[in-house]
């Protein structure tokens, strides 16, 4: 069954996943802004751990599938990790001036 909202279609089985995944990637943006926190330059180890992630998510092997596929699954990792990271540094930022 598939109920929709205004925009997005969202079937029975992907709440929970879609949760889940939530829940990862704020656990993980907390984890990350603790870590950063505590680097001599967290603008410097933000931006190397960022371009260590993407160039995992670039050269990852990924199992056999149709290429735009594969695109579709590194743009997608390469989303989360921005925006982890950018929320990371917002937070941070918004922290110093508080």
């Amino acid at each position: 069954m598939k109920h929709q909202h205004k925009l997005s279609f969202v079937t029975d089985d992907q709440p929970e996943q879609m949760g889940a995944d939530m829940a990862i990637q704020f656990m993980l943006m907390m984890l990350f802004q603790l870590v950063s926190e505590m680097a001599d330059d967290p603008r410097g180890f933000r931006l190397d751990v960022h371009k260590e992630l993407s160039d995992l998510v670039a050269t990852y092997k990924l199992p056999p599938m149709p290429e735009p596929t594969a695109r579709k699954i590194r743009a997608s990792a390469g989303k989360v990790l921005n925006g982890i990271m950018m929320r990371s540094f917002e937070q941070n930022a918004a922290s110093r001036v508080s």
